[in-house]
């Protein structure tokens, strides 16, 4: 446990060092920012609004996490650490793992100023402020958080395959994209009643939308948690054959 949270502060402090952790922060918070910022001034309900930063978010998480988890282990590689990172005493598991939870933290740290978002919505319209449901809110950044972390392994898992960044990064963003539109559009495209089921089960757009609306189902929680631990598997599998 003690070589873990020595692996994940390095992780962690090692994303500060990059000027790309801060231009991913400066365009998250922007985009989040101007994007509710917009909803509001359309007079839009304010659970309405909150819907649609969900959907934002989410949007910014597909160029977000690519680049994020593009360096993980590809970078490591690149720069000759990789081997010694391998013949260090410490359990493959181990690292993973803490690589997993620097990235998460680094994620969950980037979105918690959105929060301010809706103080500030309280601050200058208490009645309509008054009306919104604090399940939904808590409700849809849990989602985020899950899908976050699945993701995260994916990217992880990319990366860890290839010892080059661009094509680690366009690979998450290729799943990514997948299960986010073809979630959207297949339910439409397709009249097979199992392939439709399918579809929305594994859009993440909906699980937000519906997290954002109020309505928690455990099965989402079940499908993230899931693909973490799948894609995190993978990851040590990966890594042990390398060693």
């Amino acid at each position: 446990m003690r070589t873990f949270f020595v692996l994940w502060k390095r992780e962690f402090a090692a994303l500060f060092l990059s000027p790309i952790a801060y231009v991913m922060m400066m365009f998250f918070l922007l985009v989040t920012g101007c994007g509710f910022y917009w909803l509001v001034k359309e007079n839009l309900e304010l659970s309405r609004a909150v819907q649609g930063l969900m959907v934002v978010i989410w949007a910014c998480m597909l160029i977000v996490l690519p680049i994020l988890t593009m360096r993980t282990f590809a970078e490591e590689r690149k720069s000759g650490t990789f081997e010694t990172l391998l013949t260090a005493p410490v359990r493959e598991s181990s690292v993973v793992l803490a690589k997993f939870a620097g990235g998460l933290s680094f994620f969950l740290l980037m979105c918690a100023p959105t929060l301010l978002y809706l103080l500030v919505t309280r601050h200058l319209d208490p009645e309509m402020a008054a009306l919104l449901d604090p399940g939904p809110v808590l409700g849809g950044y849990l989602v985020i958080g899950m899908i976050a972390s699945a993701f995260i392994a994916l990217g992880m898992l990319a990366s860890a395959l290839t010892s080059n960044q661009i094509i680690a990064a366009v690979s998450t963003f290729s799943i990514m994209s997948i299960l986010f539109f073809g979630g959207l559009f297949e339910p439409h495209l397709s009249k097979n009643v199992l392939v439709r089921d399918v579809g929305g089960y594994l859009s993440s757009a909906l699980h937000l939308m519906e997290a954002a609306r109020g309505i928690f189902d455990t099965r989402t929680i079940m499908l993230y948690l899931s693909l973490t631990i799948f894609f995190l598997f993978a990851t040590i599998r990966a890594i042990e054959a390398r060693r």
